[in-house]
């Protein structure tokens, strides 16, 4: 759309001294250079110049010529302004102009719903992002939580486990140590009967009378099955000490391990994490 620069003699003529009185450039200079702007495509400085111009010497096509820069400029909602207000003038307006603005108000507001409804509609799309993206952190943050529990969980079952494999080994240990000290006993115990059975055979072999004999001969019986006992309990009591000690010494963390239940029969898997 061009310009429309057919102004009033009354404002191409105005005197120059109320121009100066009031300050401003020459209205016909100012508008000489919106017009250059325009020409060269610099639509929102060509706005401003005639702006200048308008501010000196009011000027209903002014308005007009000011609502097509802004228009070209992309400044839509000013542009609708100023087409506004040319439409609002009761004087000085050109009918040609008047309908030409009406058309571009149409226009304008078309545009401008358009707009709005596209920047209405972005603006519901963003506000869905955002609550998805904040619904997907919130997610994420109630996974991390659980998986934090699940770690914490999961560490204090490992060292239950792990006190429990300990407290298993230790208990292994402790009836390894006290079955070997019944191993032991038993064959002191053993040595014990079987020195005094020796001792009750040599007074057997140094009796003379039958009585004497018989008496000497019961004697070394019972003090040779007590030593047998005592030898067979050192013996079982020794196997059994060894089979039960703990062969890996005590456990470590990770580790799966077989051992032989303290109590009762039977194997136990034990595991630690």
């Amino acid at each position: 759309m061009r310009l429309v620069f057919v102004l009033s003699a009354a404002l191409v003529l105005s005197p120059p001294v109320a121009l100066a009185q009031r300050g401003a450039k020459n209205p016909a200079a100012l508008i000489k250079d919106g017009e250059r702007l325009y020409q060269a495509g610099k639509y929102a400085e060509a706005a401003d110049v005639l702006k200048k111009a308008h501010e000196a010497q009011p000027n209903p096509r002014l308005i007009f010529n000011i609502a097509v820069s802004l228009e070209n400029a992309g400044e839509l909602k000013e542009a609708l302004s100023w087409y506004q207000q040319y439409v609002g003038n009761t004087e000085g307006t050109d009918p040609a102009l008047l309908k030409r603005s009406a058309r571009s108000i149409d226009k304008l507001r078309l545009l401008l719903d358009k707009e709005n409804q596209a920047q209405a509609s972005a603006d519901a799309e963003r506000q869905k992002l955002q609550e998805e993206a904040e619904a997907a952190r919130r997610r994420a943050d109630e996974e991390q939580l659980a998986t934090k529990r699940a770690e914490e969980e999961n560490e204090r079952q490992r060292q239950a486990e792990f006190a429990r494999a300990m407290k298993s080994y230790q208990r292994q240990k402790i009836a390894a140590f006290a079955i070997g000290g019944v191993a032991v006993v038993g064959v002191g115990a053993g040595v014990l009967f079987g020195m005094q059975a020796s001792d009750e055979r040599e007074k057997f072999d140094a009796a003379r009378t039958e009585g004497t004999k018989q008496s000497f001969a019961d004697s070394t019986k019972s003090k040779a099955l007590l030593a047998d006992i005592g030898f067979g309990v050192g013996l079982a009591g020794a196997i059994t000490a060894i089979i039960l000690y703990p062969k890996d010494g005590p456990p470590v963390e990770g580790e799966v391990r077989l051992t032989l239940a303290p109590r009762g029969t039977g194997a136990g898997l034990e595991v630690s994490f």
